[in-house]
Protein backbone atom coordinates (compact mmCIF):
# COMPACT_ATOMS: atom_id res chain seq x y z
CA UNK A 1 0.00 0.00 0.00
CA UNK A 2 1.24 3.59 -0.87
CA UNK A 3 1.81 5.54 2.51
CA UNK A 4 -0.78 8.29 3.28
CA UNK A 5 2.06 10.42 4.22
CA UNK A 6 3.78 9.91 0.57
CA UNK A 7 1.23 8.42 -1.70
CA UNK A 8 3.59 8.70 -4.65
CA UNK A 9 6.65 7.44 -2.93
CA UNK A 10 8.17 10.29 -4.70
CA UNK A 11 10.72 10.84 -1.26
CA UNK A 12 12.38 8.01 -2.72
CA UNK A 13 11.75 7.62 -6.25
CA UNK A 14 11.46 9.99 -8.50
CA UNK A 15 8.09 9.75 -10.63
CA UNK A 16 6.92 10.15 -13.52
CA UNK A 17 3.98 10.70 -15.63
CA UNK A 18 3.28 9.30 -19.06
CA UNK A 19 -0.27 10.63 -20.53
CA UNK A 20 -2.51 7.06 -21.25
CA UNK A 21 -1.68 7.79 -25.45
CA UNK A 22 1.69 8.63 -25.43
CA UNK A 23 2.13 5.35 -23.08
CA UNK A 24 0.37 3.42 -25.57
CA UNK A 25 2.61 4.58 -28.73
CA UNK A 26 5.60 3.31 -26.62
CA UNK A 27 4.66 -0.07 -25.84
CA UNK A 28 4.26 -0.33 -29.88
CA UNK A 29 7.67 0.90 -30.43
CA UNK A 30 8.68 -1.85 -27.49
CA UNK A 31 7.28 -4.41 -29.36
CA UNK A 32 8.61 -3.40 -32.47
CA UNK A 33 11.96 -2.96 -30.74
CA UNK A 34 11.88 -6.62 -29.65
CA UNK A 35 12.82 -8.15 -33.42
CA UNK A 36 15.35 -10.25 -31.79
CA UNK A 37 12.85 -12.31 -29.46
CA UNK A 38 11.52 -15.15 -30.22
CA UNK A 39 7.62 -15.38 -30.82
CA UNK A 40 7.21 -16.51 -27.81
CA UNK A 41 8.92 -14.05 -25.56
CA UNK A 42 6.81 -11.05 -27.89
CA UNK A 43 3.44 -12.33 -27.09
CA UNK A 44 3.51 -13.25 -22.92
CA UNK A 45 5.54 -9.68 -22.87
CA UNK A 46 2.23 -8.13 -25.32
CA UNK A 47 -0.34 -9.69 -22.92
CA UNK A 48 1.53 -8.51 -19.77
CA UNK A 49 2.23 -5.12 -21.00
CA UNK A 50 -1.47 -4.79 -22.39
CA UNK A 51 -2.19 -5.21 -18.88
CA UNK A 52 0.03 -2.59 -17.49
CA UNK A 53 -2.00 0.28 -19.94
CA UNK A 54 -5.65 -1.25 -18.85
CA UNK A 55 -4.30 -0.59 -15.07
CA UNK A 56 -2.73 2.36 -15.81
CA UNK A 57 -5.63 3.63 -17.63
CA UNK A 58 -7.76 3.29 -14.56
CA UNK A 59 -5.45 4.32 -11.80
CA UNK A 60 -3.34 7.39 -10.94
CA UNK A 61 0.03 5.34 -12.80
CA UNK A 62 3.07 7.59 -12.40
CA UNK A 63 5.62 4.86 -12.55
CA UNK A 64 6.99 4.50 -8.82
CA UNK A 65 7.92 0.86 -7.01
CA UNK A 66 4.40 1.49 -5.11
CA UNK A 67 2.82 1.83 -8.52
CA UNK A 68 4.09 -1.50 -9.61
CA UNK A 69 3.42 -2.93 -6.37
CA UNK A 70 -0.50 -2.14 -6.83
CA UNK A 71 0.21 -3.37 -10.25
CA UNK A 72 1.16 -7.13 -8.96
CA UNK A 73 -1.54 -7.09 -6.62
CA UNK A 74 -4.43 -6.28 -8.87
CA UNK A 75 -3.06 -8.97 -11.33
CA UNK A 76 -3.42 -11.71 -8.59
CA UNK A 77 -6.76 -10.24 -6.85
CA UNK A 78 -8.51 -8.52 -9.76
CA UNK A 79 -7.36 -10.77 -12.45
CA UNK A 80 -6.59 -13.90 -10.85
CA UNK A 81 -3.53 -14.97 -12.69
CA UNK A 82 -1.14 -17.40 -11.59
CA UNK A 83 2.16 -16.68 -9.96
CA UNK A 84 3.98 -17.90 -12.85
CA UNK A 85 2.08 -15.66 -15.21
CA UNK A 86 2.22 -12.75 -12.68
CA UNK A 87 5.87 -13.24 -12.66
CA UNK A 88 6.38 -13.23 -16.63
CA UNK A 89 4.48 -9.92 -16.65
CA UNK A 90 6.46 -8.42 -14.23
CA UNK A 91 9.50 -9.12 -15.66
CA UNK A 92 8.11 -7.73 -18.91
CA UNK A 93 7.61 -4.80 -16.93
CA UNK A 94 11.18 -4.56 -15.95
CA UNK A 95 12.38 -4.68 -19.31
CA UNK A 96 9.95 -2.17 -20.73
CA UNK A 97 10.72 0.28 -17.81
CA UNK A 98 14.39 -0.27 -19.27
CA UNK A 99 13.26 0.29 -22.43
CA UNK A 100 12.14 4.24 -21.48
CA UNK A 101 15.27 4.57 -19.85
CA UNK A 102 17.22 4.41 -23.20
CA UNK A 103 14.40 7.29 -24.26
CA UNK A 104 15.22 9.09 -21.09
CA UNK A 105 11.64 8.94 -20.16
CA UNK A 106 13.02 7.52 -16.63
CA UNK A 107 15.78 8.03 -14.75
CA UNK A 108 15.88 4.44 -12.64
CA UNK A 109 13.74 1.68 -13.03
CA UNK A 110 10.99 1.23 -10.40
CA UNK A 111 10.29 -2.03 -10.79
CA UNK A 112 13.38 -3.81 -10.17
CA UNK A 113 12.46 -3.84 -6.55
CA UNK A 114 8.99 -4.84 -7.13
CA UNK A 115 9.58 -9.12 -6.56
CA UNK A 116 7.02 -11.52 -8.28
CA UNK A 117 5.74 -14.43 -5.75
CA UNK A 118 8.03 -17.35 -5.17
CA UNK A 119 7.21 -20.10 -7.39
CA UNK A 120 5.60 -23.14 -5.92
CA UNK A 121 8.11 -26.35 -6.64
CA UNK A 122 6.13 -29.86 -8.14
CA UNK A 123 8.13 -32.79 -7.03
CA UNK A 124 8.74 -34.81 -9.73
CA UNK A 125 8.31 -38.54 -8.72
CA UNK A 126 9.28 -40.46 -11.95
CA UNK A 127 12.81 -41.86 -11.91
CA UNK A 128 15.19 -41.10 -14.49
CA UNK A 129 15.89 -44.14 -15.42
CA UNK A 130 12.08 -44.52 -16.50
CA UNK A 131 12.35 -41.52 -18.34
CA UNK A 132 15.55 -42.87 -20.44
CA UNK A 133 13.37 -45.99 -20.78
CA UNK A 134 10.50 -44.34 -21.96
CA UNK A 135 12.55 -42.34 -24.62
CA UNK A 136 14.99 -45.16 -25.81
CA UNK A 137 11.43 -47.25 -26.51
CA UNK A 138 10.30 -44.98 -28.57
CA UNK A 139 9.94 -46.77 -32.33
CA UNK A 140 11.71 -44.98 -35.10
CA UNK A 141 10.51 -47.14 -38.27
CA UNK A 142 8.01 -44.26 -38.79
CA UNK A 143 8.25 -40.59 -39.51
CA UNK A 144 6.88 -39.23 -36.29
CA UNK A 145 8.97 -41.73 -34.15
CA UNK A 146 11.88 -40.70 -35.63
CA UNK A 147 10.71 -37.13 -34.75
CA UNK A 148 10.14 -37.33 -31.52
CA UNK A 149 12.65 -39.16 -30.98
CA UNK A 150 15.08 -36.82 -31.86
CA UNK A 151 13.16 -33.76 -30.22
CA UNK A 152 13.14 -35.49 -26.71
CA UNK A 153 16.48 -37.39 -26.90
CA UNK A 154 17.86 -33.44 -27.60
CA UNK A 155 16.32 -32.23 -24.58
CA UNK A 156 17.19 -34.90 -21.93
CA UNK A 157 20.62 -34.92 -23.39
CA UNK A 158 21.92 -31.57 -23.72
CA UNK A 159 19.03 -29.38 -22.36
CA UNK A 160 18.17 -27.39 -24.72
CA UNK A 161 14.46 -25.45 -23.87
CA UNK A 162 10.99 -26.21 -26.13
CA UNK A 163 11.28 -22.93 -27.64
CA UNK A 164 14.88 -23.08 -28.70
CA UNK A 165 14.01 -25.99 -30.51
CA UNK A 166 10.36 -25.14 -32.69
CA UNK A 167 12.27 -22.34 -33.63
CA UNK A 168 15.16 -23.47 -34.79
CA UNK A 169 16.01 -23.71 -39.04
CA UNK A 170 17.89 -26.17 -40.98
CA UNK A 171 20.20 -23.61 -41.08
CA UNK A 172 21.26 -23.72 -37.54
CA UNK A 173 22.42 -27.36 -37.60
CA UNK A 174 25.79 -27.49 -38.44
CA UNK A 175 27.53 -30.42 -38.94
CA UNK A 176 31.46 -31.00 -38.19
CA UNK A 177 33.20 -34.58 -38.05
CA UNK A 178 30.32 -37.20 -36.29
CA UNK A 179 29.31 -34.36 -34.08
CA UNK A 180 26.77 -30.95 -34.75
CA UNK A 181 26.03 -28.08 -33.26
CA UNK A 182 22.53 -26.45 -33.25
CA UNK A 183 22.80 -22.19 -33.23
CA UNK A 184 19.73 -21.23 -30.79
CA UNK A 185 18.66 -17.75 -30.29
CA UNK A 186 18.90 -16.65 -26.52
CA UNK A 187 15.64 -16.11 -25.31
CA UNK A 188 14.43 -12.66 -23.82
CA UNK A 189 14.61 -9.37 -25.67
CA UNK A 190 17.88 -9.43 -26.31
CA UNK A 191 19.85 -10.30 -29.50
CA UNK A 192 22.72 -12.98 -29.49
CA UNK A 193 23.08 -16.68 -30.65
CA UNK A 194 24.03 -19.37 -28.14
CA UNK A 195 25.62 -22.77 -29.78
CA UNK A 196 24.91 -25.82 -28.62
CA UNK A 197 27.16 -29.40 -28.94
CA UNK A 198 25.11 -32.25 -29.86
CA UNK A 199 26.09 -35.70 -28.16
CA UNK A 200 26.78 -37.81 -31.32
CA UNK A 201 23.48 -39.86 -31.20
CA UNK A 202 21.49 -36.72 -30.42
CA UNK A 203 23.12 -35.50 -33.90
CA UNK A 204 22.33 -38.80 -35.59
CA UNK A 205 18.95 -38.66 -34.23
CA UNK A 206 18.61 -35.49 -36.03
CA UNK A 207 19.75 -36.25 -38.91
CA UNK A 208 17.91 -39.28 -39.41
CA UNK A 209 14.41 -37.69 -38.70
CA UNK A 210 15.96 -34.99 -41.60
CA UNK A 211 16.32 -37.98 -43.79
CA UNK A 212 12.46 -38.61 -44.10
CA UNK A 213 11.96 -34.87 -45.20
CA UNK A 214 12.52 -33.99 -49.03
CA UNK A 215 15.52 -31.30 -48.94
CA UNK A 216 15.03 -28.11 -46.76
CA UNK A 217 15.71 -24.93 -47.16
CA UNK A 218 18.03 -23.38 -44.67
CA UNK A 219 15.31 -21.02 -43.10
CA UNK A 220 13.16 -23.76 -42.83
CA UNK A 221 11.70 -24.97 -39.60
CA UNK A 222 14.18 -28.42 -38.18
CA UNK A 223 11.33 -30.13 -36.92
CA UNK A 224 8.02 -29.61 -38.38
CA UNK A 225 4.44 -31.33 -38.09
CA UNK A 226 3.62 -34.80 -39.08
CA UNK A 227 0.83 -35.22 -41.62
CA UNK A 228 0.11 -39.18 -42.33
CA UNK A 229 3.00 -40.44 -42.53
CA UNK A 230 4.51 -38.02 -44.09
CA UNK A 231 6.71 -35.36 -42.68
CA UNK A 232 5.58 -31.44 -43.68
CA UNK A 233 7.78 -28.15 -43.63
CA UNK A 234 5.02 -26.29 -41.15
CA UNK A 235 7.15 -25.15 -38.01
CA UNK A 236 5.70 -27.74 -34.77
CA UNK A 237 3.62 -25.54 -32.23
CA UNK A 238 4.44 -25.06 -28.80
CA UNK A 239 0.88 -26.98 -28.06
CA UNK A 240 1.41 -29.44 -30.58
CA UNK A 241 4.91 -30.33 -28.87
CA UNK A 242 3.48 -31.01 -26.29
CA UNK A 243 0.67 -32.99 -27.15
CA UNK A 244 2.70 -35.24 -29.40
CA UNK A 245 5.69 -35.32 -26.27
CA UNK A 246 3.80 -35.92 -23.41
CA UNK A 247 2.08 -39.04 -24.97
CA UNK A 248 5.42 -40.32 -24.88
CA UNK A 249 5.92 -39.31 -21.35
CA UNK A 250 3.20 -40.73 -20.03
CA UNK A 251 3.74 -42.70 -16.55
CA UNK A 252 0.10 -43.99 -15.42
CA UNK A 253 -1.90 -41.86 -13.27
CA UNK A 254 -0.46 -38.47 -11.98
CA UNK A 255 3.01 -39.58 -13.18
CA UNK A 256 2.78 -38.10 -16.76
CA UNK A 257 5.26 -35.47 -16.78
CA UNK A 258 5.64 -32.14 -18.77
CA UNK A 259 7.51 -31.82 -21.57
CA UNK A 260 9.52 -28.86 -19.70
CA UNK A 261 10.76 -31.25 -17.00
CA UNK A 262 13.05 -32.92 -19.44
CA UNK A 263 15.38 -30.20 -18.38
CA UNK A 264 15.53 -31.23 -14.58
CA UNK A 265 16.25 -34.78 -16.13
CA UNK A 266 19.09 -33.70 -18.12
CA UNK A 267 20.30 -31.92 -14.91
CA UNK A 268 19.96 -35.12 -13.01
CA UNK A 269 22.15 -37.13 -15.74
CA UNK A 270 24.61 -34.48 -15.67
CA UNK A 271 25.32 -34.44 -12.16
CA UNK A 272 25.41 -37.96 -11.64
CA UNK A 273 28.13 -37.94 -14.06
CA UNK A 274 30.12 -35.39 -11.61
CA UNK A 275 29.55 -32.14 -12.93
CA UNK A 276 29.29 -29.66 -10.24
CA UNK A 277 25.91 -27.04 -9.93
CA UNK A 278 28.08 -23.95 -11.39
CA UNK A 279 29.21 -26.14 -14.68
CA UNK A 280 25.65 -27.31 -15.28
CA UNK A 281 24.19 -24.13 -14.48
CA UNK A 282 27.01 -22.88 -17.31
CA UNK A 283 26.49 -25.97 -20.22
CA UNK A 284 22.42 -24.83 -19.72
CA UNK A 285 22.96 -21.43 -19.98
CA UNK A 286 20.67 -20.20 -17.29
CA UNK A 287 20.65 -16.37 -16.89
CA UNK A 288 18.30 -16.09 -13.91
CA UNK A 289 18.11 -17.63 -10.54
CA UNK A 290 14.44 -18.61 -10.16
CA UNK A 291 14.58 -21.26 -13.27
CA UNK A 292 17.83 -22.79 -11.92
CA UNK A 293 16.54 -22.99 -8.01
CA UNK A 294 13.21 -24.61 -9.67
CA UNK A 295 15.28 -27.22 -11.51
CA UNK A 296 17.91 -28.03 -8.66
CA UNK A 297 14.92 -28.26 -6.34
CA UNK A 298 13.27 -30.58 -8.27
CA UNK A 299 16.61 -32.32 -9.01
CA UNK A 300 17.27 -33.75 -5.36
CA UNK A 301 13.19 -34.91 -5.43
CA UNK A 302 14.39 -37.15 -8.14
CA UNK A 303 17.57 -38.17 -6.81
CA UNK A 304 15.75 -39.46 -3.52
CA UNK A 305 13.25 -41.34 -5.76
CA UNK A 306 16.17 -43.25 -7.30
Amino acid sequence: MRSKNNPAGTDKFPATKIPQRQLEGLVRQFGAAMQHATGTTRHVYGKGLDQLLAFAKVNSFRFTPDDFDEFRRWLFDQKKLSRNTVNVYLTASRRFCEFLIEKRLLKKNPAWSVHGTAQEFRTLNVKLTEVAAAISSIDRSTVIGKRDFAFLSAIFECGPTISELITANVGDLRRFGNRARLQVQRPGIHSGIDSILLPVSVGEAVYNYLSTREPARAEEPLFGTIRGVKATKVRLSFRGARAAMQKRLNFGERRRIRLDSLRTYCVVRLMSRGKSSDEVRDLMRFRSNMPFRKIMYNTKAIAETK
